[in-house]
Order: structure tokens, then C-alpha cells, then sequence
């Protein structure tokens, strides 16, 4: 097992110690999980893992206390109160504690490894390059320094230090201890945790995927590749309530809009990067200008509606690429950066909410350890998606450097018609754009 930090004396440095109450009528259980991706920060800093304690007990159970309301928050007909009050009861608030005790122990630390190298570009500044190898950079991009940073960084070493690493093989052991009549709660969130989410940040990208490895000192059974769409369907109808959610809890259902691939994937790290390159593909979608040469305009209607709307074009954008002009992949979460380098071009904008600015993705990327392989998983959360959002907040065009200078977009203006998804490629006439990225899986 990897050392963790030590302290001043040379001793290594622990956590202290949890003792878990064991009382009658109480459920105690030992998991053990082995992370199949890279634990993507986790700490209390954003982007970093915490030196001392990696893998925190609070987190887990906030993961928890979130897929308990996925799997659960149907059963009190829309009203938020009524399952805030039973989610609480369970996992606790701020003046209550909860009911499910938690312990985590660390058996294998990992190793950092940065899904960035700095390296000194032709000009004789300092840069970045990729590790593709450690993670697919189209998903760890939070962990590049910024554009300014990389700028005023005089070295290559002082670059190094801006590049925050990921750590890999991260194995650790839950213990919990909960009362009996909330068994079927934490069975259903402890599922759909371990089937769907993960550890630390960017687990709907694919980071910190879970392996469950043994419960009660017994060695888990992992299913075939073939047998996993299956599998997930029936638990579906186990684990999920069917019933009306509160408005806004992100939710899954027993009718799950989800696609399981197969593809021959020897192992978990090939699943996740077929599905972070097909979507890097699919929001990305450009014109091909031939072998060598960099990619050509995109095919999506918001850099065109972006020029519209500030009249600024480049004169080599003169040309609409479409006649639609929408902002449709608001759907896949927000904000979004829209950055121009071309001369005569807008100035880099940001699309946000007006109150709530972010609306996390409603679509999950990962993939799942298999015993003759692995498969990549796609799936939509029902509940938090763009049309929700805009019944309740309005949306913004802004300078990026100017916050002050904007324009507001009107839900006509993100929303599609068959006719308007027939009039963008990627799209092929799907007007719901989540569905068309799972088509294309």
C-alpha cells in the first residue's frame, strides 16, 4: 500500500479514527471498491485531492444522498417538503445527524499522474501538450491552465506547477452501519451510485467510475458484456419508484433513456475514451479539409448566430453554415464558452443563466467493468434538462470580458422544430439534441 504525507517527525499521517455504532435491529456492511478512472480532485480545494484524506466520508455520502433522491424522490407525489423531510430522517441536516454511518479507510492511494505535460512551444514560450494516455484531455480540460496563465508563465517549470494531477488505482473500503427499516433506501442509492456515479469531480464525464470489488469479504460477480443492458433494465425496476419527482431533482426511471456499448473494449479506460471521443466529435462537429490539415468550420448554428447578433464576421465566415439560428447545445449544460480566433470575428462570449448561471449536464458518460471486458454507458437524467431550466431562469449572451455587455436569448432561440433539426447536420432531423448524441453512439 502507497505511503500517504507525514508530518514533521517522519510518521505518516491518518485521518482519526471513526467507531461505527453497532446496535440491534441495525445493518452493518464492508464494500470494496477499486476506481476504474482517475479520481478527478475530490478534496475541498476544486481540481485537487485532499494530501491527507483522498476519498472523504462526507463525499460519499452526499453521492449517496444524491442517488437516494434519483431513485427515490418518487414516492411523495411531487412535494419537496415530504421527501426532504425522509431524506433527512436518513442522511441527516445541519442540526441532525444522520442515521447512515459511514467509514472510509484507504488501502491503496493511487498514483498522480497530470493529464497535461508543459513543454516549450517553437516561439520559445512555455506550453501544454496532452497525456492521452492518463485521461482524454477532452474531458479533463478543466485541469489546463488557463489561456493568461500559460501566457505568463516564464518556464516550463513554473507551468508544471499550474498543472493539477489526477490520481489512478485508487482502491478503498466502506463500511456502513444504518437502521434496518431504511435498508431498501441505502440498497437502491448504494445501486445506482456504484452503477452511475462515482468519486469526486467530473463523475458524469466518466472520472472516479467505480469497481465494486466484495462486499462482506465476498468477491463480487461481475456480469458479461452482453448480459449488462439486461441487468441494468431489471434493476431499474427494482431500485427505481415510479411516481412524480418535485420539480427540478434530477432523476432516473424505470423507462431509462440509456445506451450500453459493446464494441470488443478490453478494459474500462477503452470504453470511456470511445464515449469522450464521440462526443467530442459530436459537439465538434466540423467540415473536413483533407489529411493534415486542421478541421474546417462547425457545422452547429451558434457561431454564425453569435455573429448575427453582434454583427461581427470575419470575412472568411461570410457565408452562414445554416440557416437556424438557435444556441441548441445549451442541452448539454451550461455555461458555454464560444471562442473566436479570427480576425474580424466576435469577442469570446459566454452563454449562462441569468440567476442560476450553471445547469449541470443532464447526460452521464462511463464506463462499467465487465468479467470479459468492459462497456461504455450513456445515459440522460430526467428532470434538470434545458427545457426545465428555462421555465425557470432566463438566458444570457455575454462578452466574456465584460459581463455588462449582454444580450438576452429567448427560449425560442435554444429549442428546436423537426424542421430547424432537419436545417443542422449533426443533428440528421432529431430535434431533441440529447437523443441525437445517443443516436449516434
Amino acid at each position: 500500500m502507497r505511503q500517504g504525507p507525514k508530518d514533521k517527525e517522519g510518521k505518516e499521517m491518518v485521518p482519526p479514527a471513526v467507531t461505527l455504532q453497532l446496535n440491534l435491529h441495525f445493518v452493518r456492511q464492508v464494500r470494496r471498491y477499486k476506481l476504474i478512472t482517475p479520481l478527478f480532485g475530490g478534496g475541498v480545494e476544486p481540481g485537487k485531492a485532499d494530501e491527507l484524506t483522498i476519498i472523504r466520508g462526507s463525499e460519499i455520502r452526499g453521492q449517496l444522498r444524491f442517488w437516494w433522491r434519483a431513485t427515490q424522490g418518487g414516492r411523495y407525489n411531487g412535494d419537496l417538503n415530504e421527501m426532504r423531510r425522509r431524506e433527512e430522517e436518513i442522511w441527516g441536516a445541519a442540526c441532525k445527524p444522520s442515521k447512515v454511518q459511514i467509514r472510509v479507510e484507504v488501502e491503496d492511494r493511487g498514483a498522480e499522474k497530470k493529464p497535461f505535460r508543459p513543454i516549450q512551444n517553437q516561439g520559445g514560450r512555455p506550453g501544454v501538450r496532452p497525456e492521452e494516455e492518463v485521461a482524454p484531455s477532452y474531458a479533463a480540460f478543466p485541469l489546463r491552465p488557463p489561456d493568461r496563465e500559460r501566457r505568463e508563465a516564464r518556464s516550463v517549470s513554473d507551468l508544471e506547477k499550474l498543472i493539477n494531477p489526477l490520481r489512478e488505482n485508487v482502491r478503498f473500503r466502506l463500511e456502513l452501519v444504518y437502521p434496518e427499516e431504511f435498508k431498501k433506501d441505502v440498497e437502491a442509492a448504494l445501486w445506482a451510485w456504484e452503477t452511475f456515479g462515482g468519486i469526486g469531480a467530473r463523475t458524469r464525464r466518466g472520472f472516479g467510475a467505480l469497481k465494486l470489488l466484495e462486499i462482506d469479504d465476498k468477491s463480487e460477480l461481475l456480469p458479461k458484456c452482453s448480459e449488462v443492458e439486461g441487468r441494468i433494465t431489471k434493476e431499474l425496476k427494482k431500485y427505481v419508484v415510479e411516481g412524480k419527482w418535485p420539480e427540478g431533482v434530477p432523476h432516473l426511471s424505470q423507462a431509462l433513456r440509456m445506451k450500453v456499448i459493446t464494441k470488443n473494449f478490453s478494459n474500462p479506460k477503452e470504453a470511456w475514451e470511445y464515449l469522450i471521443r464521440k462526443l467530442q466529435d459530436f459537439r465538434q462537429f466540423r467540415q473536413a479539409r483533407g489529411p493534415g490539415k486542421p478541421p474546417g468550420r462547425s457545422f452547429w448554428p451558434e457561431p454564425d448566430t453569435i455573429r448575427e447578433l453582434t454583427n461581427l464576421r470575419s470575412s472568411r465566415h461570410q457565408t452562414p453554415v445554416s440557416s437556424v439560428k438557435k444556441f441548441p447545445r445549451a442541452a448539454f449544460g451550461l455555461p458555454i464558452v464560444f471562442h473566436f480566433k479570427d480576425q474580424g470575428d466576435p469577442y469570446d462570449t459566454i452563454l449562462e443563466g441569468e440567476n442560476l448561471q450553471r445547469l449541470a449536464s443532464p447526460l452521464i458518460l462511463k464506463p462499467l467493468a465487465c468479467a470479459d471486458g468492459a462497456v461504455g454507458l450513456a445515459l440522460i437524467l430526467q428532470g434538470t434538462g434545458i427545457e426545465e431550466f428555462l421555465e425557470k431562469d432566463k438566458l444570457f449572451l455575454k462578452k466574456k470580458d465584460d459581463p455588462k455587455i449582454k444580450r438576452e436569448v429567448d427560449k425560442k432561440d435554444v429549442l428546436l422544430t423537426s424542421t430547424e433539426a432537419g436545417g443542422i447536420l449533426p443533428l440528421g432531423g432529431e430535434s431533441d439534441v440529447l437523443k441525437a448524441f445517443l443516436d449516434r453512439l
